[in-house]
């Protein structure tokens, strides 16, 4: 359904919804498609406003009947490079520590089975609706940052690296060759490339702060898996549980990791000094306090909340109810991730969308549906430096870009339109991606 790139198009639906806005009946949005860039948009609102600017009488007409035109999706915190393992059981009685066993076990390294795991991913994203992504990329790995950077998506490509105890000097100065390397593939224009230090239990202080050094010499955007459950917990706070066990067995312990872990602290707190000065893209975040949450709110942090993986993990049973409706009203960016095809029901793996994200927080906690809209859209570009208006349709001044258009079909559901897509069970269907050049990326 994506449309060529040629003169201006006029697309209608019978709703028209983003973050700020919704108008219901015909509506009409004309884009002017640009070679390497993404599209231009000349006018979005009601049908017959459209079709009377001057450029709407050549247009190229697609109609989508019964659907609600929508920004393209952002997908804040997904693991492109894990699709081939596809969608898993978790096991409560082993828990997270066996489950990442699992994970470690069907990680690929570089090649052409992970550049195509990755390609997966891309076209699962894009099944989804969604054109712009947070992905972590691999272990010091840059096949999956050139197999986005040449996909039509937009969004960050983040390096990911562990290192804990005597172990992360050498780990240092690999990822300060790698920054080096990766010198000329910053400068992408639509994929900017990051750095992820794993997660605390994972990654030492000296890592955090060599990422926090790198962000402020290079700009390199930052992201961290951070107070996922209770195991990183227990390891940061007491230098003990499933996951000290997890890297014994790997001989990966070494007595020195406890000068940096089992010193009382809980995650954030732990990582507090770091995430006071950089803005960090935090993945998660399941467990928060009080303190912690007015901590975070005086920061330049965004979280990636993932519902479906928190659900599928049962961190509500540790923690309680997510905390992103008090972390937004303290002034606190989040937005929505999928995190891996890994922890997808079976029935939705054919597709990494945060609309689906959006369904399902609808469903349970009956969010207001721009606010969603706003989460998998908006919140996603804040989050991660790019231009919010991207992501918006309504209001717009004429002649800014548009990151993609997507259509919901919303066939006998009524009202509001925004409502009318969470509402829907209709996939997402993409109209205009940021370019693609040359490469189908066709399901």
């Amino acid at each position: 359904m994506k449309a060529p790139s040629d003169s201006a198009i006029l697309f209608t639906g019978d709703g028209l919804a983003d973050a700020r806005a919704s108008i219901a009946g015909p509506v009409g949005v004309l884009v002017e498609p640009r070679q390497g860039s993404p599209a231009r948009l000349l006018a979005a609102g009601p049908k017959a406003e459209v079709e009377a600017h001057p450029a709407a009488r050549a247009a190229r007409r697609v109609d989508a009947p019964a659907h609600i035109l929508i920004p393209g999706l952002f997908n804040a915190h997904v693991h492109l490079d894990l699709t081939h393992i596809g969608p898993r059981e978790y096991d409560p009685a082993g828990g997270f520590a066996a489950w990442a066993k699992v994970i470690l076990g069907g990680r690929l390294a570089e090649g052409p089975e992970l550049v195509r795991s990755v390609e997966d991913g891309i076209r699962r994203s894009l099944a989804g609706g969604v054109v712009a992504v947070g992905d972590i990329a691999g272990v010091q790995l840059l096949g999956p940052v050139r197999a986005v950077q040449d996909s039509p998506l937009l969004g960050v490509s983040f390096i990911e690296f562990f290192g804990l105890g005597d172990r992360q000097r050498g780990v240092a100065e690999g990822m300060d060759r790698l920054v080096s390397e990766v010198e000329g593939m910053r400068s992408h224009p639509r994929v900017r490339v990051g750095l992820q230090p794993h997660a605390p239990y994972t990654v030492g202080s000296e890592l955090y702060e060599w990422a926090v050094r790198t962000h402020a010499r290079t700009g390199m955007p930052l992201a961290t898996h951070l107070a996922e459950n209770t195991p990183e917990r227990r390891l940061i706070q007491q230098g003990e549980g499933p996951f000290r066990a997890l890297l014994e067995g790997m001989g990966l312990w070494q007595e020195s990791i406890l000068k940096d872990l089992g010193r009382g602290k809980r995650p954030l707190g732990h990582l507090a000094r770091f995430l006071s000065e950089a803005p960090f893209l935090l993945a998660h975040v399941n467990d928060c306090d009080d303190e912690e949450l007015s901590r975070l709110a005086r920061t330049r942090c965004s979280i990636a909340y993932c519902p479906r993986s928190s659900a599928y993990f049962r961190n509500e049973e540790d923690f309680g109810g997510h905390r992103y409706r008090e972390m937004m009203a303290a002034g606190i960016n989040v937005a929505l991730g999928t995190d891996s095809v890994v922890n997808l029901p079976r029935e939705e793996a054919d597709r990494l969308s945060t609309l689906d994200e959006m369904r399902f927080l609808w469903r349970r906690d009956g969010v207001e549906p721009r606010i969603l809209l706003a989460m998998a859209t908006v919140n996603g570009a804040r989050a991660l430096g790019l231009e919010e208006s991207m992501f918006r349709l309504i209001g717009r001044e004429s002649g800014g870009g548009l990151a993609g258009l997507v259509a919901v079909g919303a066939g006998g559901v009524a009202g509001d339109p925004a409502r009318a897509v969470v509402e829907s069970t209709s996939n997402a269907r993409i109209l205009i991606t940021p370019v693609s050049e040359g490469k189908s990326w066709e399901s």
